[in-house]
């Protein structure tokens, strides 16, 4: 199978069931007894979980001819890891299990972009092209799941992952042509601790860990809140999609009105997206304003982690992209989530909605950060 379509065949039955965890996973712990304090905790031990599993993983990932039995193998543990929680859903189970499953599955996401970073390089692929497509199934998921469980239940949530997964590790075990490898005259990969001490990382995953990090009362707790407000889950599946939906736009026409902007240019656009979307977000619940603000998704999200592949795919050497990748999926996507997703579990019994404000307060030092251009 030719890489365009194997990535993007990858990413799409990733993202499906990504759009079941993400949104709706709260949901299901909910469905199966845990309160809403328990769930931030929850979540956030997942979280921590995230950055040591993507730390392990991709720390062993030296060579580009690694990363396709890599995929294979998380893929299987993922599924047999989610299948698990039919078994027990005690407390104590569903610790251990969110532990589990948040080592193994979201180490997944980093090792997909540097799949993708590779072929980038390699075979001069559409970074955007073959990402919309998760982008599409994530819209896809958001509204399956949210119909399904209006009309049969919560319990759905974790049918419809178990067999999301199933559908991943079938597809990963396609071969591809060409797969990836190392290219001539290429030296092994810098650990992650030698991609970490290189000048400009550390400024550039603070950054991204603001960025991205702003976004855990959205993953976390938009749902529940939503629904507190009065909206069915259908209405709040199909928000998700729209913000989604603008992200697609974004990625379709990356080559087109993106590809000359630098990473920093498309990092403070994903800043001021994401200030105005977190401030609409804690003044309203209004249906109008949700939809303006699930629309700067494009920007807070897409646009920031856009520049962030950007920065890794063009301003490091190739000896750096994996690690990169890891300490970006570890640190921006892991702990940094996994942190203010403890604190808005305590705090969002009392505050509600408006820990959206303290989410775009933590825009501010990233834009900060920003004043100066990256340099090699």
């Amino acid at each position: 199978m030719p890489p365009i379509f194997w990535l993007s065949s990858l990413f799409a039955l990733f993202y499906f069931s990504y759009g079941v965890y993400l949104p709706y996973w709260s949901l299901w712990l909910s469905h199966v007894g845990v309160h809403a304090d328990v769930i931030g905790v929850l979540l956030g031990l997942g979280m921590a979980a995230r950055c040591v599993g993507n730390l392990l993983v991709m720390s062993r990932i030296r060579r580009a001819q690694h990363l396709l039995p890599a995929v294979r193998w998380l893929a299987w543990l993922s599924l047999l890891s989610f299948a698990a929680f039919y078994l027990n859903q005690s407390l104590l189970a569903l610790t251990l299990l969110m532990i589990g499953v948040n080592v193994i599955y979201s180490a997944l996401m980093p090792l997909n972009e540097a799949v993708a970073s590779r072929l980038v390089v390699q075979v001069q692929l559409d970074y955007g092209k073959a990402r919309l497509w998760g982008s599409v199934a994530f819209i896809g998921a958001n509204i399956v799941v949210g119909s399904l469980t209006s009309q049969w239940g919560n319990q759905w949530i974790l049918h419809i992952m178990v067999m999301a997964l199933a559908a991943m590790w079938l597809m990963s075990l396609l071969p591809m042509t060409p797969s990836p490898v190392d290219l001539h005259g290429e030296r092994q990969g810098d650990s992650v601790l030698q991609v970490w001490r290189r000048p400009q990382i550390k400024r550039f995953i603070v950054i991204v860990a603001l960025l991205q990090g702003s976004h855990a009362v959205y993953y976390g707790f938009s749902a529940l809140y939503w629904q507190s407000q009065g909206y069915a889950t259908s209405t709040i599946g199909y928000l998700w999609g729209l913000g989604v939906l603008a992200e697609i736009g974004v990625l379709a026409m990356n080559r087109r009105w993106f590809e000359a902007m630098t990473a920093r240019t498309l990092l403070l656009a994903g800043a001021a997206c994401a200030l105005l979307r977190w401030g609409i977000l804690g003044a309203t619940t209004d249906i109008i304003w949700l939809i303006v603000a699930q629309l700067l998704h494009a920007g807070s999200f897409c646009l920031s982690h856009l520049g962030a592949m950007r920065y890794i795919s063009r301003d490091l050497d190739a000896e750096a992209v994996i690690g990169a990748q890891a300490l970006y999926g570890a640190l921006a996507m892991g702990l940094t989530v996994a942190l203010l997703l403890v604190a808005s579990g305590q705090l969002y019994p009392t505050l509600g909605g408006q820990l959206f404000w303290l989410m775009a307060a933590i825009i501010l030092p990233a834009c900060w950060l920003l004043r100066r251009p990256f340099t090699r």
